[in-house]
């Protein structure tokens, strides 16, 4: 028993012994230059741009400088300011404050010196503030931060959106992002973990540090190694026996513990989360997981969460995730730019495989945005890229670094210097993983830049697999972008070429900003696309709440992933959002006008399209108890067919066939007026954090509780909560709607709304009340406690 005592009091010291402040609580924010002008208290993460303009119920301008590209919300400049009191006790520590991201432009003032900022909105970054610190008084952070328009191509939001950290460390301390550890020579149940460990010895003694190795709270290792005080690096190798493997399915975790000591007396201690696994990128097998080949089911995602905009709250980023993975994706790239720490951290524990993406420009800017990234990179691009591999190299869901996304530059010889020196720089710092790029550019003319890479990114450039494969009989290739309305057309090139390793559409989950491209499409000249208000890119293969879209059932019979083997579709006889698509625009991202829906009151006896996907050989559609006829289906129909139907209210059934035998059916039935309202409350709570966000699901229904999902019964629905948590967003996934995410009322869109509640514990209490009235006048209420 005392043991056992011994081993948990080891484990946690290292959380026991991190001397930190919380500074996310409470900061004085003031919109605009006058750091005094209508200030109020927030929390970190905060994002101004989703929030409602003030004078305004909506966070939306038809007048925003960049319109479509960010949704029509506006940036500005705003200041962050957080008085603290530091104790006379660390007064012998060095303090570190970093922020996992600020967008963008900041400038970071203690006690009203500046001490740091920086341009990139994505990076994290770590400031040394120690000199500026008065201890045992009250010491004063301000941040200031703008948005200076006309800097990126979708909504990136404004303000501290990532979470902040203020941490006090001995002089003799390991280096902020210090740590690497690499596993290796895995065989069988053992694998070599190899510790580089870079040591900040201010004080010239030597010291050693302590390495153990925790699974959950028992110790599989540990080893102590020694430095002398000239040293600056500490090379660690252990051995470790009766391992498991992270991988997509059980996606094991250890935990290395790093105590340091200077003179026998512990100064430090630092937790990091690890994954063993092994990677292969090769020819014959394509990509292979600790062995086994793995074929890339990705999708791409922005950085937004929609209704909470770009605020990253840790619990969000899990959902985000977390519903991903459940969905049936195993990969996600992350365009374009670095995601939040909490992001990756996720992946890692429930088993998502991540590319990673560090710039969307080099030397040269993209299209008319003359304050993006290109504007400082010659002179930020190394910081950047450290901050970058460092912070995230020890993810075990990470498996390629890529530098950039359809740079502008890439068919120059500028372009190819600037990738060699991007690619050869990643290189020094992590020799783990290979650098790939994401290319709209392919083909002979190619060849200079993406030569440089042994695994590529294709942008929608799939037509050239072969014949760059025949020239480049080495390179590996992946659709870093793809079409969500050629899903299968691209899935059979990764089939059936192993060289070809996935497949990343564009996109898999709606994202605010590049508003209407899957609607209205691209403008021949990639200009003047979504008219106000439209703020969704509305080409997610799920919805911006992170339900899934006709597009990922359709994944489902695919990919062949177990779940959602038949599923039916109704195609809008009439448009169900404005404007109508361009017939002569770029229309690629746009996906068909389908529904689970069977009311449509003003088809009576009219015909209408039923498209039905399947996993079963044979299906058959029934309306009200009349059979339409049987179809086969395979991979010859794409597993997929059309019926054409009279409408008839009442209940359409699609059955799943095999040898004639019913195996499964799915069923749309027509649900009229709304009589209740459904709920469903979902907390989540990331692993590693300790706030929890609770999600609920407003559904209107018929008396049955027949889901009403038809957008003519679309109405207002109010929200009062009781009890200490907070409402921190509301909203529809409505693409070209004004309202606010901020307040208590919100319409629902084809009868769902969804709002999210902040609470600091999954055993909050709390009760809430809905209201509303429908198009005919009825009075509707509910009341959920819980």
């Amino acid at each position: 028993m005392h043991k056992i005592l011994s081993l948990l009091t080891l484990f946690w010291s290292s959380f026991l012994f991190a001397e930190s402040i919380d500074i996310n609580k409470g900061w004085l924010f003031s919109l605009g230059e006058n750091k005094q002008n209508d200030t109020r208290l927030v929390d970190l993460p905060h994002d101004w741009s989703i929030e409602d303009i003030p004078g305004t119920n909506s966070p939306f301008d038809k007048n925003s400088i960049d319109a479509y590209d960010t949704g029509y919300t506006v940036g500005g400049v705003a200041w962050y300011r957080k008085s603290i009191n530091i104790p006379e006790v660390f007064a012998d520590k060095v303090a570190y404050l970093s922020f996992g991201g600020i967008y963008m432009q900041s400038t970071v003032y203690v006690n009203g010196k500046v001490v740091g900022g920086q341009y990139n909105g994505y990076t994290s970054f770590t400031l040394d503030i120690t000199k500026h610190i008065r201890f045992g008084f009250k010491n004063h952070i301000e941040v200031r931060v703008e948005n200076n328009h006309s800097n990126g191509r979708w909504y990136s939001g404004s303000g501290i959106y990532r979470l902040a950290t203020l941490e006090f460390v001995n002089n003799t301390h390991i280096a902020h992002q210090g740590s690497q550890i690499l596993t290796h020579a895995i065989q069988n149940n053992s694998a070599t973990l190899d510790i580089s460990t870079l040591i900040v010895n201010d004080n010239q003694q030597p010291i050693y540090i302590k390495h153990y190795v925790f699974d959950g709270d028992k110790l599989v290792k540990s080893r102590v190694t020694r430095q002398a005080a000239s040293e600056s690096e500490i090379n660690t190798r252990l051995q470790l026996s009766d391992i498991q493997r992270w991988d997509l399915d059980n996606p094991k975790l250890y935990t290395l513990i790093q105590n340091v000591f200077v003179g026998g007396k512990k100064v430090q201690s630092k937790s990091y989360d690890f994954g063993i696994r092994e990677i292969e990128f090769n020819g014959k097998s394509g990509f292979l997981l600790n062995g086994e080949p793995v074929l890339l089911k990705g999708m791409n995602i922005h950085h937004d969460n929609y209704m909470l905009g770009a605020a990253a709250h840790p619990a969000a980023e899990y959902r985000k995730a977390l519903l991903i993975k459940n969905a049936g994706y195993n990969a996600v790239r992350t365009s374009h730019n670095p995601p939040s720490k909490a992001f990756l951290q996720a992946a890692d524990r429930i088993g998502l495989l991540i590319i990673t993406e560090l710039f969307d420009s080099w030397n040269e800017k993209k299209w008319d945005h003359v304050n993006d990234y290109s504007s400082v990179f010659s002179s930020d691009w190394q910081r950047d890229l450290h901050n970058f591999i460092l912070r995230d190299i020890n993810h075990p869901s990470i498996i390629m670094w890529s530098i950039g996304n359809e740079i502008p530059e890439q068919w120059k010889p500028l372009g190819t210097k600037t990738a060699k020196m991007l690619r050869d720089e990643i290189l020094k710092l992590d020799i783990s993983r290979p650098v790939t790029i994401g290319a709209n550019f392919s083909g002979e003319a190619s060849d200079d830049i993406l030569s440089l890479f042994s695994v590529v990114g294709y942008n929608y450039q799939e037509h050239n697999y072969q014949q760059d494969r025949k020239r480049n009989p080495s390179r590996l290739m992946y659709a870093s972008e793809s079409y969500s309305n050629k899903a299968f057309e691209n899935w059979q090139y990764v089939l059936q070429h192993p060289y070809v390793i996935g497949d990343f559409v564009w996109t898999g989950w709606d994202y605010l900003g590049e508003a209407s491209i899957g609607w209205t499409g691209y403008k021949p000249e990639w200009k003047g696309i979504g008219p106000y208000p439209w703020h969704l890119a509305y080409c997610g293969e799920m919805d911006a709440l992170g339900f899934k879209r006709p597009a990922a059932f359709y994944r489902d019979v695919l990919w062949d992933t177990g779940q959602n083997k038949l599923t039916a579709f109704v195609k809008s006889p009439e448009l169900s959002l404005q404007p109508a698509p361009i017939e002569d625009w770029f229309l690629m991202w746009t996906q068909e006008d389908l529904h689970a829906n069977w009311y449509w009151p003003e088809q009576q006896n009219k015909t209408l399209d039923v498209v039905v996907y399947s996993r079963y050989p044979q299906v058959e559609l029934v309306l009200n108890g009349e059979s339409q006829g049987v179809h086969s289906v395979s991979e010859q129909s794409q597993f997929k067919t059309l019926y054409q139907v009279n409408y008839l209210q009442g209940t359409l059934e699609v059955r799943g066939l095999k040898n004639g035998k019913i195996e499964k059916t799915y069923q749309l039935v027509t649900a009229d007026n709304v009589a209740q309202f459904l709920t469903e409350v979902k907390p989540y709570k990331h692993p590693d954090y300790n706030e929890t966000l609770f999600y609920i699901t407003v559904q209107l229904a018929d008396d049955k509780a027949n889901p009403v999902t038809h957008w003519s019964k679309d109405m207002v629905v109010n929200l009062e909560i009781d009890g200490d948590v907070e409402l921190i967003g509301f909203g529809n996934g409505h693409p070209a709607i004004d309202e606010s995410f901020k307040q208590n009322s919100r319409s629902t869109f084809k009868g769902q709304a969804v709002a999210v509640i902040k609470a600091d514990s999954l055993k909050a209490q709390f009760s809430f009340e809905l209201t509303g009235k429908t198009k005919s006048g009825q009075n509707i209420k509910k009341r959920v406690f819980y």
